[in-house]
């Protein structure tokens, strides 16, 4: 069973992609957000959606607004800050970026008896930059492939920083499993302040070692709220190393996540919010957001000087992969 529908969600035009194991729901014009992955063997949901916050189109370019769950895209910085990286001009990128605030264009609809291929595009910075997201749902796959190629549209290599941006619904005790015993995180202030932690850097597997351990979701009342960036995955002697992070609820034997090379891939975000961080005032959210990027940092210009930025070269496409996964 394969199907592509058009739909309605939240009020706006939308489109299904369904095979008999997963129901992927996007919404073009809300910045091609995915609103809803569901696990059909399960009828699981795995997306976050905050019921307090009403989708609706981008205005004045707030995050908070529109700052609800599903999955967006973050590029070409996530910080908001001036773009000058192209010779007398100058952009400012916007918090989270500028793919999320947009309407983006379907440019390819392919369904065989096989697989289904659906791509949207969208322009940034008039067209100095063409992002395209493909997906590709294979028939009785439990596995989304995810494939981005960026295209640099002028005559100077450009720096960016990408970042996935889905927010997963989760409860206390689900485990969060990483399949690269050397991974290492950037410690930040969320996190150094909750366990007291004065080291820069703390490697995933010490993390089971911490009260409460970092590795599986906290209680409802932890109030812990952190952002972390892993080490570059694709240095040293781990070069070319295929990540898997996986979200488990060990109660219901089931679990999501995403694999991806770090050749192509160099970090991993995770962003803990157990009711302990809100950007509008309103009750905090319990989310979990598993964050495969390229940069080290939300801002670009940290990525640049830590030389760990991503560079489209002039006139080229970038590519890389991205699977999700539900067992």
């Amino acid at each position: 069973m394969l199907n592509l529908t058009h739909c309605k969600a939240h009020g706006f035009e939308a489109i299904l992609l369904k095979n008999s194991e997963l129901a992927i729901t996007v919404i073009p014009q809300l910045g091609a957000k995915v609103i809803s992955i569901v696990s059909l063997k399960h009828n699981r949901e795995w997306l976050a959606h905050d019921k307090q916050i009403t989708l609706k189109p981008a205005k004045n370019n707030d995050f908070s607004e529109h700052d609800s769950g599903g999955w967006d895209e973050c590029f070409p910085g996530i910080t908001p800050q001036l773009y000058e990286h192209i010779p007398n001009k100058a952009h400012f990128s916007h918090d989270h970026g500028e793919l999320w605030c947009q309407a983006w264009q379907i440019t390819n609809t392919h369904i065989s008896d096989e697989e289904i291929i659906f791509s949207l595009q969208a322009e940034v910075f008039d067209s100095t930059f063409t992002f395209i997201r493909t997906f590709i749902l294979k028939k009785h796959s439990k596995r989304l492939l995810v494939d981005y190629y960026v295209k640099n549209n002028t005559t100077h290599n450009l720096p960016f920083v990408w970042s996935a941006h889905p927010i997963f619904a989760v409860e206390p005790e689900m485990r969060i499993l990483i399949n690269s015993k050397h991974m290492e995180f950037k410690v930040d202030e969320g996190l150094s302040r909750f366990y007291n932690v004065n080291s820069a850097f703390i490697n995933w597997s010490e993390c089971s070692t911490k009260v409460p351990p970092l590795n599986k979701v906290m209680s409802y009342n932890s109030g812990f709220a952190s952002k972390v960036f892993s080490k570059h995955l694709n240095t040293g002697t781990y070069k070319d190393q295929n990540i898997i992070v996986k979200l488990v609820d060990d109660k219901a034997q089931q679990s999501c996540g995403f694999e991806f090379s770090s050749a192509s891939i160099s970090h991993l975000g995770l962003w803990f919010n157990y009711n302990g961080w809100s950007a509008t005032g309103a009750s905090a959210p319990f989310v979990l957001g598993i964050e495969p990027c390229i940069g080290n940092s939300d801002s670009l210009q940290h990525s640049i000087q830590s030389s760990e930025q991503g560079i489209v070269e002039k006139g080229q496409t970038k590519f890389w992969r991205l699977v999700f996964f539900v067992n």
